[in-house]
């Protein structure tokens, strides 16, 4: 073989070289016996209890995705529903943060300069999305007030609790104290679950009609929406990977009690909300519904 002209090691660059080599083994992959022996050798007691894991594991699955699906339609239903203007500067400060990141993404493509002029094209699309997310935002935040949705203050605990394990040891105090003195940060800590309980309740509300599909069916069926709501699709592969081309991140209404400070821009790929409190709206994270490898399912 010939070394590549780059080769780390200067006094082997572009060089011919032979290898000798001996082959002492070949191993090829056999079929596994689903016995006991099988799930000892994975630290289990038995095949039975191998099966009982994965069985947990896949309804878990499939009953997330099947939330995945639902809410994704009862958003589109709520915006669809919905039409009022939304304060200029909430839309400003959300395309903002869309673009940075699409902007950040482009920079990474083989072709920034041709991923740049791509997501260029779209501008006034991604604007539109950001309106969406603004207005929906408005919407379930107007909806949990008005209907007294709550976050405990024991759940509360739970989510400052779990933030903290992503920090050094070290330094979890002082996360949890900044936590309990910035009313703001902790709104955006709150909001992912608070549009979790906005949208239970309006489940709850909801008649919802239920059919057995296949794992397949479901993907695809997620799959479908994300496509039906991407931007038009570009015609080279050099395009930035765009957030909203897959599905938009719905908004992350913040909690409904009045916060003095003015809101900051919340991340990137998550849309701003307010509260319909005469206050300067709080922004809040959006959730994003990771896709989820699942099993047979119930579409609403």
């Amino acid at each position: 073989m010939t070394f590549p002209a780059d080769y780390p090691a200067e006094n082997l660059k572009g060089k011919a070289a032979t290898f000798d080599v001996t082959v002492k083994e070949v191993k090829v992959a056999g079929e596994a016996k689903l016995d006991d022996a099988f799930a000892k050798s994975l630290g289990l007691d038995s095949l039975e209890q191998l099966r009982g894991l994965l069985r947990g594991q896949l309804e878990q699955e499939t009953a997330g995705l099947t939330r995945t699906q639902m809410k994704r339609a009862l958003l589109d239903r709520l915006a669809a529903d919905h039409d009022f203007d939304v304060p200029p500067a909430m839309v400003e400060a959300e395309f903002e943060q869309i673009w940075q990141q699409l902007e950040a993404e482009a920079a990474n493509e083989d072709d920034p300069e041709a991923a740049r002029k791509e997501i260029e094209a779209d501008k006034d699309d991604y604007r539109s999305i950001a309106v969406r997310r603004v207005r929906l935002g408005l919407l379930l935040s107007e909806i949990g007030q008005a209907n007294n949705v709550q976050v405990s203050p024991q759940e509360m605990e739970m989510l400052i609790n779990q933030a903290a394990q992503q920090y050094r040891a070290e330094d979890r105090d002082r996360f949890v104290q900044f936590i309990r003195s910035n009313a703001l940060a902790a709104a955006q800590l709150r909001a992912p679950l608070y549009e979790d309980k906005v949208v239970d309740f309006l489940f709850g509300k909801a008649e919802v009609s239920e059919r057995a599909v296949s794992r397949e069916e479901l993907q695809a069926a997620i799959e479908a929406e994300e496509e039906a709501s991407a931007k038009p699709a570009p015609a080279k592969k050099s395009a930035a990977k765009k957030p909203a081309a897959k599905k938009p991140a719905e908004p992350k209404p913040a909690e409904p009690k009045p916060v003095a400070k003015k809101a900051a821009p919340a991340k990137a790929d998550k849309p701003a909300a307010a509260k319909p409190a005469a206050k300067k709206p709080a922004p809040a994270k959006a959730e994003k519904p990771a896709p989820a490898k699942k099993a047979a399912g119930k579409k609403a």
